[in-house]
């Protein structure tokens, strides 16, 4: 696991770190602290520099510069503290006392790209975004626009994907996962063990859904934003479209599906509580703690809900096992370090209703 991270030069964090991780990490802090930047920023690291991760995270916060459809190019400058790059512009991710420590940097050069490692140019050709790390990343480096930007085309295979770990992190954004994703994730827990966790999870929300199915190809009549799964219920013959249920049910689908799939890896998830009511969360908690320890996962969430802390200290009086432990981690802007909190003191402060966000 994760002990500690240390991040430089990435979006508002001039040099920031966090420590005294555990199994499950709380963030929490005011708007524009940087917990999202923290959780992508362990994104970016437990992928390894893929860039297909980075285009994942410009991508989420419509990062684009103003060219023309369909010519979409991400903006990168984002990335960087200040918003200004040039060449030497760097930022560098790093986790310490992990098994083994790992580090990546992303850096703004125009040097020739070592020909030992894959690389998505074939000619260098202005600016390049240089990759490094160790582990390797999958590729060395990724050709820029003459405005600074990535473009599709920037991504000409997605065939270098698979020198990664499978299952190395997910990362849930506050809109949760699309359809897409999820039915991909979906099929590789379908008809195995995994499923009766998925099923647990969505029976806390609605103790009569029986079954659940994705629909996908042709005959999916069910596709969009919450679509591509049907639900049986107890009493009711046909089966109803997920997105009928509410926005709760697709949060916890997309929970428990994720955290199957990335065994022995890195779960990120942002605004854990969305859609979900106070009255669930304990049991929510529950589930993902238990999972996290079946699954060997490592979990990151971000929260601004008291009730989210509140529920939070359940696991924590329940947890005798010392080698997985619970952490607050409160991040404030400006600041070098968040302020950590042991489950005991999560507890008091659940207790003495203490604000700790």
């Amino acid at each position: 696991m994760i002990s500690s991270i240390e991040i430089e030069g990435y979006r508002g964090f001039e040099r920031f770190t966090m420590e005294g991780l555990g199994r499950l990490n709380l963030l929490v802090g005011t708007n524009n602290s940087g917990k999202t930047s923290a959780l992508e920023a362990l994104y970016l690291l437990t992928s390894q520099g893929d860039p297909y991760a980075l285009w994942n995270v410009l991508w989420r916060r419509g990062e684009r510069l103003p060219t023309a459809l369909p010519n979409q190019e991400l903006d990168v400058c984002h990335l960087f503290y200040g918003h200004e790059t040039q060449v030497g512009s760097k930022f560098t991710l790093s986790a310490k006392n992990d098994s083994p420590n790992r580090f990546v940097s992303f850096i703004i050069g125009d040097i020739k790209p070592s020909k030992k490692q894959p690389t998505l140019m074939e000619e260098p050709t202005g600016l390049a975004l240089l990759i490094r790390g160790d582990p390797t990343p999958p590729v060395a480096a990724i050709p820029l626009t003459r405005a600074g930007g990535l473009t599709a085309e920037s991504f000409p295979s997605r065939r270098l994907r698979r020198r990664l770990p499978e299952g190395t992190s997910q990362f849930i954004t506050s809109e949760s996962l699309d359809s897409d994703n999820l039915i991909v994730l979906w099929n590789k827990v379908a008809l195995t063990p995994d499923e009766s966790l998925v099923m647990r999870a969505l029976q806390f929300l609605d103790s009569s859904i029986e079954r659940i199915a994705s629909q996908a190809g042709p005959t999916n009549y069910y596709s969009g934003n919450r679509g591509g799964f049907i639900i049986k219920l107890k009493g009711r013959e046909q089966p109803i479209p997920i997105g009928s249920m509410g926005d709760g049910i697709w949060r916890m689908l997309a929970l428990a599906i994720a955290i199957t799939q990335c065994r022995d890896g890195v779960l990120l998830v942002d605004e854990i509580d969305t859609g979900l009511h106070y009255s669930i969360m304990s049991d929510m908690w529950r589930l993902i703690f238990n999972a996290a320890k079946e699954f060997n996962v490592q979990v990151f969430a971000t929260t601004h809900s008291y009730d989210c802390i509140q529920s939070l200290s359940s696991v924590c009086l329940s947890d005798k096992d010392e080698d997985n432990p619970v952490t607050l981690q409160r991040i404030e802007g400006g600041k070098s370090k968040s302020v950590p909190y042991s489950e005991s003191e999560i507890v008091v402060a659940s207790d003495r209703e203490i604000e700790v966000r």
